[in-house]
């Protein structure tokens, strides 16, 4: 993959500024391939991760956390590293924003359902159910 090697030489940091630029939407492109869950790009998550900063770094944690239902076992793969933004605090307890209650909820469901089929999973599950217990019922934040 093209952008695998340009962080390679490039350097991580280097590669999200230049994704960053012109309004921000390569970075989004990225963010949403991210959360596709394909593998490919979940090693992508992998290599940036060592450049983000508090934004990017929160963003890739979200990207993570939304590729959960679709791909648990290579999430986990990416949290077993520890490396922060790709802790299982960050990216299991439900680092989202802007979403609506019902697709809160499906994703809750998804992601659990996900998780149970593959091993190792207790500990972002043990997150996702802690999160849910301590928050005060669902704010929208628009």
């Amino acid at each position: 993959m093209e952008l695998t090697q340009q962080i390679k030489t490039q350097g991580a940091r280097a590669v999200i500024t230049d994704l960053y630029k012109d309004g921000e939407s390569q970075w989004l492109y990225v963010l949403t391939k991210i959360g596709s869950g394909e593998q490919n790009w979940l090693d992508v998550a992998a290599l940036l991760a060592s450049g983000s900063d508090a934004d990017s770094a929160e963003s890739l944690a979200t990207a993570a956390a939304t590729a959960i239902p679709h791909n648990p076992a290579g999430v986990l793969s990416l949290l077993k590293g520890g490396a922060l933004p790709f802790s299982t605090d960050n990216v299991c307890a439900l680092p989202f924003y802007s979403i609506k209650e019902p697709e809160f909820n499906q994703y809750v469901v998804d992601a659990i359902q996900a998780l149970y089929k593959v091993p190792n999973s207790k500990a972002c599950i043990d997150t996702i159910v802690k999160t849910i217990g301590q928050s005060n019922g669902f704010v929208e934040d628009n």
